[in-house]
C-alpha cells in the first residue's frame, strides 16, 4: 500500500546510522517501500543539490530562468497550435523544440556541471532506498496511512 502524498520524514529517522544492509532478494519491495516512504526527504535532497548548482553558477540561473519563463508562455499564456508560416507547431513539437533547445543551453552554460550532480543526487536516493532497512514502527505507519488513504478515497 503506497501513499499517494509525499510526506517529509524525520531527518534523524531517515539517517539513522544502524539502520543499513545489504538487502537480499528484497531489493525492489525495500527501495519500493523506501521511495513512497521518504520521498519528501529525497525530494528535498534533489531540489536541494540543484539549487546550489543554479546559485553557483549564475548564468545557469538567469538562462533557466528564462527558458521556464518561454514554457510558461508557450504552454499556459498561449495555448494551442502555432503558425510560423510555412508550418503548424503542435504543442508535442513545441515541447520537443523547447527540450533540444533547454539541454543545448545548459550544456553550454554549465558543461556537464548540472547533469552531474543530477546524476549524483540520483544515485544517492537509490543508493539509500535499497541500503536502509525501516523499523517496525515505520512499516506500521505505511500501513497505516495506506489504509487512511483508501478509507478516504472510498469515500470520496
Amino acid at each position: 500500500m503506497s501513499s499517494n502524498s509525499i510526506k517529509l520524514q524525520p531527518w534523524n529517522d531517515f539517517i539513522e546510522w544502524g539502520r543499513y544492509s545489504i538487502p537480499n532478494n528484497q531489493i525492489a519491495t525495500r527501495m519500493e517501500d523506501n521511495l513512497n516512504f521518504y520521498s519528501g526527504n529525497y525530494l528535498t535532497i534533489v531540489a536541494v543539490v540543484l539549487l546550489i548548482t543554479l546559485f553557483t553558477n549564475i548564468n545557469l540561473l538567469v538562462a533557466v530562468l528564462l527558458l521556464g519563463a518561454v514554457g510558461y508562455y508557450l504552454f499556459i499564456v498561449q495555448k494551442g497550435d502555432k503558425n510560423i508560416g510555412f508550418a503548424v507547431l503542435t504543442p508535442m513539437i513545441q515541447m520537443v523544440i523547447l527540450g533540444v533547445v533547454s539541454v543545448i543551453v545548459v550544456y553550454k552554460l554549465s558543461g556537464l556541471t548540472l547533469f552531474y550532480t543530477t546524476l549524483i543526487s540520483l544515485l544517492f536516493v537509490l543508493a539509500h532506498s535499497a541500503l536502509k532497512m525501516r523499523s517496525l514502527k515505520n512499516k506500521a505507519s505505511n500501513i497505516v496511512n495506506g489504509f487512511k488513504n483508501d478509507l478516504k478515497n472510498e469515500l470520496n
